[in-house]
């Protein structure tokens, strides 16, 4: 009697085993992650490189938090004062060029123009030579390849990101916030989610977001805007809270930029998807499975 009970149950999982294989031959469901498994994404990315850059550093270290740092290189190691329209005098003080290895070892550095000119008054060769120069600078301080870019003053247009697409950038950041965690329309025009001040606000919604969407919450501001103490709490709150999460991917603008350029350089065909020999390796869910998509592998997908 036990005999035929094992062989039953032998043959009942011999059958679900050959069901499971043939579904998994023909397709099974699959979405696209973002490394180690999330769908969230949490930029942070800070404008100038003042020296406040060092106190909001240290926030983003305690809660495992990566900023992308958009320095002004030709104003480093100097003081610099900004009349405001309010009649307001902004006192800036630069960190020095020697620092930066030390200070952002952690995160990303990125460009800001040389000298935080507005490119809506300048001329394209002034463009040029304020992104040209403040790369170029960065890269030979800091011997990091320069990638990401937020606009001074947070001004460009279609013509100015095509006019630096050819710099080596791989994205810029503007102004003009969408309140949404949707990935952006193009990356050389990149809206953000929300100025800083705004950030608690969306703080629950994000947490609580759980889809197999891909999203990102880009949070931009400046370091010097925390010496009043309300914004330096509210800042903090946010970090504490949204910091040390298992389902959000802690980001700086280029290493996004790389993982959705990957995953866009993925070919689709009828009931396959082909990771091309040369991208970089990319993360999955198969039927609630993480799984890792290496160049020069292939998926078979159910096709609706």
């Amino acid at each position: 009697m036990k005999t035929i009970k094992y062989l039953t149950f032998s043959l009942v999982i011999i059958l679900f085993a050959g069901i499971l294989a043939s579904f998994l031959k023909k397709g099974s469901s699959v979405y696209f992650v973002y490394p180690d498994g999330n769908t969230k994404a949490l930029i942070m990315s800070y404008d100038d490189g003042t020296i406040d850059d060092i106190k909001l550093i240290r926030l983003f270290d305690e809660n495992k938090i990566t900023g992308t740092f958009n320095l002004n290189s030709g104003l480093l190691g100097t003081t610099q004062v900004w009349p405001q329209k309010n009649a307001d005098t902004l006192v800036y003080k630069y960190l020095h060029k020697d620092s930066l290895l030390s200070i952002y070892k952690n995160h990303e550095i990125a460009a800001h123009s040389a000298t935080h000119k507005d490119f809506k008054n300048l001329q394209d060769d002034e463009i040029l030579h304020e992104v040209d120069t403040d790369i170029a600078n960065l890269n030979r301080l800091t011997n990091r390849k320069i990638l990401s870019m937020a606009y001074p003053f947070g001004n460009s247009n279609q013509h100015i990101a095509k006019l630096i697409s050819n710099t080596g950038l791989t994205n810029a950041r503007i102004v003009g916030d969408t309140y949404t965690f949707n990935l952006p329309d193009t990356f050389l025009l990149w809206r953000p989610t929300c100025h800083d001040s705004k950030a608690s606000g969306l703080l629950d919604d994000y947490i609580s977001l759980n889809n197999n969407k891909l999203s990102v919450f880009l949070v931009w501001g400046h370091s010097w805007e925390f010496k009043d103490k309300r914004r330096w709490n509210d800042i903090s709150n946010f970090c504490k809270k949204i910091g040390n999460r298992k389902e959000i991917w802690y980001v700086g603008c280029a290493e996004f930029v790389d993982y959705q350029l990957g995953l866009k350089a993925l070919i689709k065909t009828n009931g396959s998807i082909i990771n091309p020999k040369g991208n970089k390796q990319l993360w999955f869910k198969q039927d609630g499975l993480l799984k890792v998509l290496k160049p020069g592998e292939k998926i078979n997908i159910k096709m609706n």
